[in-house]
């Protein structure tokens, strides 16, 4: 065999070898986008429906210092047109899928943390507690999160919520927001229930149990004559009178979910998060602990 001819079977085999290697990297990516769509805000209601000193009141700010309204808008980290598939167990390291076996099945990750403002909505909001203590629960009626089942069953909101007393993280499957059910499932990593905790060096994957809880053991109870609520079965957090609390969200898609796949693209909605707030003292009234 002539040299000529050694090189050009070497060149074709290189060649052959990168085009089953762009096969790959494109069929992996079965993962798709939601799309944000409208102003995004949020706001909270009074436990009492007014503002008057010795009620206890809820309220929020886009800062720290202030000024607490019953209202405020969102100032996101990052400006993403979409909503972009990660996988986290704790809100802190993000990991995006970036190549898939012949099955479908994830087998390559690299740490998207650095990016995460750019692919997913995250932001901070302060709440505060004035005149008296209370516990904050999500306002069911205020809560935006979309309306698409396929969204929905796909995305996360997670919360860091960082009070005097510590700081509490929650990451919070959104089923119970809209009907689901029918919600198409296409298995996309090794196990069920999973999400990416750390990549190796050769981007492989440690999966861990999903810590997702779902929302609406968070919701406070509505209903009541005067327009006020009641505890919820979950606090997501408790405030002396007066105190502020740091509320930091993010709203993604969890990669690893089984309803994280082509059909939820082109998915789009607003968004508006709401929290309510429930006095210490109706909550003993109701026997609540």
């Amino acid at each position: 065999m002539s040299e000529e001819t050694k090189k050009l079977k070497h060149s074709f085999y290189l060649t052959f070898f990168w085009v089953l290697l762009l096969l790959a990297v494109v069929s992996g990516t079965t993962y798709a986008w939601f799309t944000l769509n409208g102003r995004s805000s949020v706001n909270v209601t009074p436990t009492g429906g007014t503002v008057s000193e010795g009620d206890t009141v809820l309220l929020i700010s886009n800062s720290e210092s202030g000024p607490f309204d019953k209202s405020c808008e969102l100032r996101l980290s990052g400006d993403p047109e979409s909503l972009k598939p990660l996988s986290t167990a704790d809100l802190t390291s993000f990991y995006q899928a970036t190549a898939q076996d012949h099955e479908g099945i994830a087998v390559r990750y690299r740490d998207l943390s650095a990016e995460v403002d750019q692919n997913v909505l995250h932001g901070t909001v302060y709440l505060q507690c004035r005149y008296a203590p209370c516990d904050v629960y999500f306002d069911r009626n205020e809560l935006k999160l979309g309306t698409d089942a396929q969204a929905l069953a796909a995305m996360r909101l997670g919360l860091k919520i960082t009070t005097g007393s510590g700081s509490m993280t929650y990451l919070l499957k959104l089923d119970d927001m809209g009907a689901t059910a029918g919600a198409e499932a296409v298995r996309t990593v090794p196990g069920a229930d999973t999400v990416v905790s750390s990549v190796n060096g050769d981007g492989q994957a440690v999966y861990t149990a999903d810590p997702a809880q779902e929302i609406a053991g968070f919701f406070a109870v509505d209903g009541a004559e005067d327009g006020s609520y009641e505890a919820g079965s979950k606090r997501l957090c408790s405030l002396g009178a007066d105190e502020v609390a740091a509320v930091e969200y993010w709203l993604y898609l969890e990669g690893c979910d089984d309803h994280c796949s082509n059909p939820v693209q082109n998915r789009s909605s607003a968004f508006a998060l709401a929290f309510a707030g429930v006095s210490a003292e109706a909550e003993k009234k109701g026997g609540q602990s």
